[in-house]
């Protein structure tokens, strides 16, 4: 099954969170027609079918800003779906974290994340918005699936970036396809379990190809 994975905005304000025309960058299946605020939806947009269900799951701490946030990305996926005949049929499903960047609390959230990964698993993630440690933390949890679950592949990372340059609101940014950094940290992990001499320059060579 198809998942899509995010954590939600933190930005405080209403009217914070802009609807961005994104460019895509690196991949040509997260150029979307119509704006957003959240670069998850380049990749729904890009790769959900329609006829086939998917699940959105959206990983924050609980608080005023969050769930008003989390409510104009349910708003949002919803318009998606009705504009593409896309099927999402359990809305945006919420994990939440604790309020802390505490290590045992991300460990907690990453633990909760496994529950939604499983055999067969098309994974897809954004890493844009949260703290640095919940981004990381739920990106573990995707690789995690890809190496322990049966056929479980990661598809797309995206991260999307603000065009800061002109006065607010910033209406423009471009949604950048990362899915070279887990599949790099695979290709180390897998030097080292080889104990290829000079990895440095094995890394070189698969780089360059």
């Amino acid at each position: 099954m198809k998942k899509f994975f995010t954590t939600v905005s933190l930005q405080p304000l209403p009217g914070d969170l802009s609807l961005m025309s994104y460019q895509a960058v690196g991949n040509s299946k997260l150029q979307m027609d119509a704006e957003t605020s959240f670069p998850i939806l380049t990749a729904v947009n890009g790769y959900a079918q329609p006829g086939e269900d998917f699940r959105l799951i959206a990983v924050m701490p609980e608080n005023p800003a969050t769930l008003r946030n989390r409510d104009v990305l349910s708003a949002q996926l919803t318009e998606l779906c009705a504009r593409r005949e896309l099927t999402c049929s359990a809305g945006v499903e919420t994990v939440l974290a604790e309020d802390s960047q505490e290590v045992a609390a991300h460990a907690r959230t990453f633990l909760k994340l496994l529950d939604y990964v499983g055999d067969d698993d098309e994974l897809f993630v954004c890493m844009t918005f949260g703290t640095k440690p919940l981004s990381q933390a739920m990106l573990l949890a995707v690789q995690y699936a890809y190496r322990v679950k049966r056929n479980a592949s990661i598809s797309c990372v995206v991260y999307g970036e603000v065009d800061r340059s002109g006065p607010k609101p910033w209406t423009k940014g471009k949604v950048y396809d990362m899915t070279a950094l887990p599949r790099l940290d695979e290709i180390v992990h897998l030097l080292a379990q080889r104990g290829v001499s000079d990895p440095k320059a094995a890394l070189n060579s698969i780089l360059s190809l």
